[in-house]
């Protein structure tokens, strides 16, 4: 995808030639987008914009290798428009653009400024369970599978016959545990199919600790007033209480009238609630609420002081370098 982005963008007469072959074709041309290693909406973005101009994409490159007089830039077109017309490059981009449009709209909603912890862990849990279903369902496969077929046929792309490979005996020397694929499909699908989609999940695992889980949901069980003793002990672990205090303090909430109605993405209600003047609720339930004020402070993304970096190019230039550090700090809040 980077390639065909350099390839393209990197020069204005290849790119008015994608534009010329869009016109007289009728159709409507979607940006090429280069591909960032930290940016999830790029990968998403990259993959949507060649896969809906593709075959715009196909006949720009050819008219540039017959016309093109630069011998670097015909090789690679050639390069190119081979590695398109593959059937694994078709396969893997009809497979990746539906997983990575619902991991961009995970990552939007991720990045809002008015998101929870609470409301960022149900979203997660969601495109984890997506991804499993996508995994463990075989229809999902045999779909993606069957366009790629239908797509190879419309282009003149060969379809690849099975291959036989014998593992070396250095690995396994005994012939009853060799495995051969029995068909395309089937290789693919153990191959590239079920290892991206492992390797996403295992990412998801990984980026998302239980600890961390275990932490928030506890949280969400304490609005609810549905604890138990190993949600009362992460909570006295992750925010430094007295268990035992807390157990107490829970309990007498139970029978408390006048209680916020406990949903999962209310902490503000609660800590409004205990802090009200004049009740002493917050001398009285002072565990409950140092767990809640200090949950709410908890950042979900750091996107917000990322943004401020990426404007500070902005607003500190070279015929600003003699800005104090107060009035950078004051520009940067107006930002």
């Amino acid at each position: 995808m980077q390639l065909i982005y350099n390839f393209i963008e990197g020069s204005c007469t290849r790119h008015a030639v994608l534009e010329k072959i869009a016109n007289l074709t009728n159709t409507k041309l979607k940006t090429l987008k280069s591909i960032s290693t930290t940016r999830w909406a790029c990968r998403s973005e990259a993959i949507s914009a060649v896969k809906e101009n593709y075959s715009s994409i196909l006949a720009a490159i050819e008219e540039i290798i017959d016309n093109t007089k630069q011998s670097d830039v015909r090789a690679k077109g050639k390069g190119i428009l081979h590695h398109m017309k593959t059937f694994e490059f078709v396969f893997a981009m009809l497979m990746l653009d539906p997983i990575l449009s619902s991991i961009l709209k995970t990552s939007v909603f991720l990045q809002s400024p008015n998101i929870n912890l609470l409301t960022a862990v149900e979203i997660v849990e969601s495109l984890k369970k997506l991804l499993v279903s996508v995994r463990n369902t075989e229809d999902d496969f045999t779909d993606i599978y069957h366009k790629t077929i239908q797509m190879c046929k419309n282009y003149d792309i060969e379809i690849p016959q099975l291959k036989k490979r014998k593992v070396s005996t250095k690995i396994d020397c005994l012939s009853s545990t060799q495995h051969y694929m029995s068909s395309k499909e089937e290789e693919m699908k153990v191959s590239v199919y079920y290892s991206t989609l492992d390797h996403m999940i295992s990412g998801i695992n990984i980026r998302f600790n239980q600890e961390t889980m275990n932490m928030i949901q506890s949280i969400g069980n304490l609005l609810v007033l549905n604890i138990n003793s190993n949600d009362i002990s992460v909570l006295s672990t992750a925010f430094d209480l007295n268990s035992d205090m807390l157990k107490t303090e829970i309990n007498l909430l139970k029978h408390t009238d006048n209680i916020p109605k406990g949903e999962k993405n209310k902490c503000g209600d609660w800590i409004n609630w205990l802090t009200q003047s004049n009740c002493g609720r917050e001398t009285i339930f002072c565990n409950v609420i140092k767990a809640l004020k200090t949950f709410m402070i908890i950042p979900v993304t750091s996107c917000a002081c990322e943004r401020s970096f990426s404007k500070l190019s902005i607003v500190k230039t070279k015929l600003r370098s003699t800005m104090t550090q107060d009035s950078l700090s004051k520009n940067l809040l107006i930002i």
